[in-house]
């Protein structure tokens, strides 16, 4: 997409670097020049953003010049007009004199300097011990030029409107002479003025004193510098373009970062990424004017070159997407890789919009219900989820939603962009009603499952499995039990269910009565053939589920069995028959008889027996019982046994007691 405001805003850069270079003043900062690069005689340093190259030329009497760099290392208080430039990595010119031969050395600026400042280390300097200097002398030759002394290590530093040296024939070996630490050091070291405004400034070298051959003097150029013309030296100032990031921030480790290529380091620079977007707006700061300096004019600023009196500007400038390089140092200018696009779904189901927008981070879906004459923002709710990424997703979409417009804003550089829009469409959900459940008799008559489900089921559906009497007819006596699936398809939505689920019950026949008696926990457990759901009852009043009664007395029950669909029922009888554990026969009217209790409709016998096994009595189901006499006689209160045989050869043991 289109850089908005781009153009306007390059020819303001320039513009304003522009004016910077020409209404330089030297009554502002210096920078010191450095570090220096190149081969043989053309080096090349930087301050202020201009370039300082080097060449030699006029070389007589096989003189010549041979480059290096080194430190400067003068230790001797108030040397320099700049602290800093001590232990510096300075330009180290090595002026071989030949035989009484002469030199000229250029510096040549890329743009024009005004009254800049020449740093000397080691001029006169020896590696050893005298007897004389060796001290070059150099003498400026540009016209229009002069030179001031600005500070030295002594009086040996010798300057004059254009001239440089050092005291001839001074005599090394003590400290006293050797102004700039030890002996071997040596030479003298001061600062001089370049009077003047120049583009280029040459001096020619000699010998100066006896015996000397040679002189590996130091130089640093200091340039005035005030890019932002805020009245304090960049040197001093933490905020060289005021656009209210640190300088600090903005170079980093990195003192020349330039990160767009363009020629002005990011400190120097409005828009250091060259994406038409200015840095103070991409750090994430008020700027008003839109001049690309922090706030709005006019920029007042304190000591330190900070812009004060503005709500924001100083803090961590934004990195959107986290990869550790602050957004004004990439361009990341917004892109839509895939536009919206129609989407078409179903009634109740969810539908999903999307966009592929690349360096971007303020991403908003809006929704148009006028055919895009108006546009409101969504908010994810339990409707839409995802209004502020790629992807809208419109949950169990409703038929009022066809043909609503959607779109996405974004932002760039504080100005709203919009993607194209998009339409969804909705297609109603065919019905495939509720599910139910039939429970068929067996011999109900055929049935159409369709008139089963809940609902309002839309017609021309398919059911599965098949079944005999074509589709949705289901006859108890041919087709089986099972849950049956009825299928509707418009042909675009996914199919829809629902299904019947069919039981078929059928009149119970009971198989065995199973009686459980002459015990602790007389019991009946019914068991019953058939495919019915079934509840039982003993006493044609009360009914359940289980077939297995318990705990029961004596006595004849009448056994019921019966479908609870109402599909038939079975009927049965069963006799639960127990015995007393002792009886008292002393003719009281209580418990004078022993016997079996409860009726059967079938015979039995019981035998007693003493404790030796002798028989002494034997009674059948008519019988009242044994009066606990044998032969007339009565027999001692003691344990007694007995076995019942009744007519199905069912034969129970057991014993009881006769108390007197």
């Amino acid at each position: 997409m289109d850089k908005i405001g781009l153009n306007p805003l390059k020819i303001l850069k320039r513009a304003f670097y522009i004016c910077v270079f020409i209404i330089y003043t030297p009554i502002f900062s210096q920078e010191l020049s450095g570090p220096w690069t190149g081969t043989g005689t053309n080096w090349t340093s930087n301050a202020c953003s201009i370039d300082i190259t080097t060449s030699v030329s006029n070389l007589t009497n096989g003189a010549a010049v041979n480059f290096s760099t080194g430190d400067i290392e003068c230790n001797m208080p108030n040397t320099f007009s700049s602290n800093n430039v001590v232990n510096h990595t300075a330009l180290a010119p090595y002026l071989d004199f030949g035989t009484n031969g002469k030199g000229v050395l250029t510096f040549t600026f890329s743009s024009p300097v005004t009254d800049p400042v020449l740093h000397l280390d080691r001029l006169g300097g020896g590696y050893g011990f005298g007897p004389h200097s060796n001290s070059a002398l150099i003498t400026l030759i540009t016209p229009g030029l002069s030179l001031t002394r600005l500070s030295g290590n002594g009086t040996h530093f010798e300057v004059t409107a254009n001239t440089i040296t050092r005291t001839p024939d001074q005599l090394f070996g003590s400290t006293t002479t050797s102004e700039c630490g030890t002996p071997t050091v040596g030479g003298v070291a001061g600062s001089v003025r370049v009077n003047g405004t120049l583009t280029s400034v040459s001096f020619e070298f000699e010998l100066n004193g006896a015996d000397g051959f040679a002189d590996a003097i130091e130089v640093i150029w200091e340039l005035p510098c005030d890019f932002d013309q805020d009245g304090i030296p960049d040197q001093m100032d933490l905020d060289d373009d005021n656009d209210g990031i640190l300088d600090s921030t903005e170079l980093g480790t990195n003192p020349t970062l330039d990160s767009d290529g363009d020629g002005f380091i990011d400190s120097m620079d409005l828009d250091s990424d060259n994406d038409g977007c200015l840095d103070v707006i991409e750090a994430g700061f008020g700027d008003p004017d839109a001049n690309g300096t922090l706030g709005a004019l006019p920029d007042d600023v304190d000591a330190n070159g900070l812009i004060i009196n503005e709500p924001d500007g100083y803090t961590s400038p934004l990195d959107n997407n986290s990869n550790t390089t602050f957004d004004f140092q990439e361009a990341v200018v917004p892109s839509i890789l895939i536009q919206p696009q129609d989407t078409t779904t179903c009634e109740e189901d969810d539908a999903t919009l999307s966009i592929s927008i690349q360096n971007t981070n303020s991403l908003q879906w809006q929704m148009s219900t006028d055919m895009g004459l108006t546009w409101n923002d969504i908010s994810d709710n339990s409707t839409f989820q995802g209004a502020q990424s790629e992807n809208l997703t419109v949950v169990n979409v409703p038929m009022n939603f066809n043909s609503l417009q959607f779109r996405v804003q974004f932002s760039f550089c504080n100005a709203p962009f919009f993607s194209d829009s998009a339409s969804l469409y909705v297609v109603e959900t065919p019905d495939a009603g509720l599910d139910a459940t039939k429970v068929f008799c067996f011999d109900d008559s055929p049935e159409d499952l369709f008139y089963l489900l809940g609902g309002n089921p839309d017609l021309g559906g398919n059911w599965s499995p098949p079944l005999s009497g074509g589709n949705g007819m289901f006859n108890p006596q041919i087709d089986v039990a099972g849950i049956y699936t009825y299928t509707i398809d418009n042909g675009y939505c996914n199919p829809i269910q629902s299904s019947v689920t069919v039981q078929i019950s059928g009149i119970p026949v009971i198989s065995n009565v199973v009686v459980t008696d002459f015990s602790d926990n007389n019991t009946i457990e019914i068991q019953v053939t058939g495919n019915g759901d079934y509840e039982y009852s003993i006493d044609a009043v009360n009914y359940q589920t289980s077939n297995l009664f318990n705990n029961l007395s004596v006595g004849v029950y009448d056994i019921i069995v019966r479908d609870i669909n109402g599909c038939g029922s079975a009927t049965a009888e069963a006799t639960i028959l127990n015995y007393p554990k002792f009886f008292t026969p002393n003719n009281d009217g209580y418990n004078d008889h022993w016997n079996i209790q409860g009726q059967s409709n079938s015979s039995f016998s019981v035998y007693i027996y003493d404790r030796y096994g002798k028989l002494l009595k034997m009674l059948d189901n008519n019988s009242v019982g044994w009066d606990g006499k044998y032969h007339g006689r009565d027999m001692p209160s003691t344990d007694y046994w007995f076995k019942f045989v009744d007519n199905n050869n069912r034969v129970i043991d057991g014993h009881f007691s006769l108390k007197r």
